[in-house]
């Protein structure tokens, strides 16, 4: 099958001016789900967009496919890393390499409905004090059939920040939040992903504290399932070994994950006395954790115990 995406009639933009809305596509060997992926993008009707791919260093097809779009489609932008600069530093360049208000991160693997980026912009305009808004999700497996479906069972509408956040702290879910349209002005002033692995619900949650979301309960986005999705095929201390770009030697992934949430709260536009809520909030995820932080600790004094005697040694 050639690997060639239909040329698009790109919208007229304003002068020079940035679209209304960026999509961010971060992509690392994005074969064999990039072409379907965007041709759903440039296929998305309703209101002017860019599409930026950051591609981090891939070795595959992808590089030649997105480099050819771009040079057809004035929509696209093309960004290769002059080096492999780890999944999340991937994703968090991209939201100040663009210029527009709105902005989404998309996954190379999945793919929308024609209508799904107007109706999130649209539910996202209408609230102002909103700062994400989300749909529905339709979940695929590897070859695009249907294998189930997403939908918001947190009150990330509600109007108290720690009744958002305890939903999302205390309930158990998918999180597909992150797949929405944020206003990015909001979401420039959390501490985006933080490199660990289960980043993207210390975002959601801190964005949380921030403003509420307003869903589209349609299933306008396709996710798809696979097992070459990088948070299926690594383990946690694996994704610390491949991911990060540090070369800390001692790893502590849920202590670290912690510090990360009350990093959150500390920096939140909360009050004093609703700071002290939002610490209250995290409760469940700091008891659920108890077990893990204590093993880490453990483990990190028997490691840092090694890599000391190994010291001496060699001194």
């Amino acid at each position: 099958m050639e690997n060639k995406v239909s040329p698009r009639t790109a919208p007229s933009l304003t002068g020079r001016a940035a679209a209304p809305v960026a999509i961010g596509l971060p992509v690392y060997n994005g074969e064999p789900y990039i072409h379907e992926a965007l041709e759903s993008l440039l296929g998305q009707t309703g209101v002017d967009f860019e599409v930026h791919i950051a591609d981090n260093c891939s070795d595959d097809g992808t590089e030649d496919l997105c480099r050819e779009l771009a040079a057809r489609d004035e929509r696209v932008v093309y960004h290769r890393r002059s080096r492999n600069v780890g999944v999340t530093a991937n994703h968090n360049l991209l939201v100040d390499e663009v210029r527009s208000p709105y902005f989404t991160w998309a996954a190379s693997d999945d793919a929308y409905r024609p209508d799904r980026l107007v109706k999130l912009y649209d539910a996202l305009r209408q609230r102002p004090e909103a700062v994400l808004s989300f749909s529905s999700a339709t979940q695929i497996g590897s070859d695009g059939e249907e294998v189930g479906s997403w939908d918001d069972v947190c009150d990330t509408g509600h109007a108290d920040p720690i009744s958002r956040l305890r939903d999302l702290i205390a309930m158990q879910h998918e999180n597909y939040h992150c797949y929405g349209l944020f206003r990015r002005e909001a979401l420039r002033r959390t501490q985006l992903l933080p490199p660990v692995k289960n980043n993207d619900r210390i975002l959601v949650a801190e964005l949380a504290l921030h403003g509420p979301f307003v869903e589209v309960r349609e299933r306008l986005l396709l996710h798809r399932l696979h097992e070459r999705r990088l948070t299926q095929c690594t383990s946690q201390r694996e994704w610390y070994r491949t991911q990060r770009t540090d070369d800390r030697k001692v790893i502590l992934p849920n202590v670290e994950e912690a510090g990360w949430y009350l990093r959150a709260v500390r920096r939140s536009p909360l009050s004093i006395a609703d700071r002290g809520r939002a610490m209250l909030a995290l409760h469940p995820w700091f008891r659920a954790n108890a077990v893990p932080m204590a093993r880490n600790v453990a483990k990190a004094a028997v490691e840092g115990a090694r890599l000391a005697a190994g010291g001496r040694t060699r001194s």
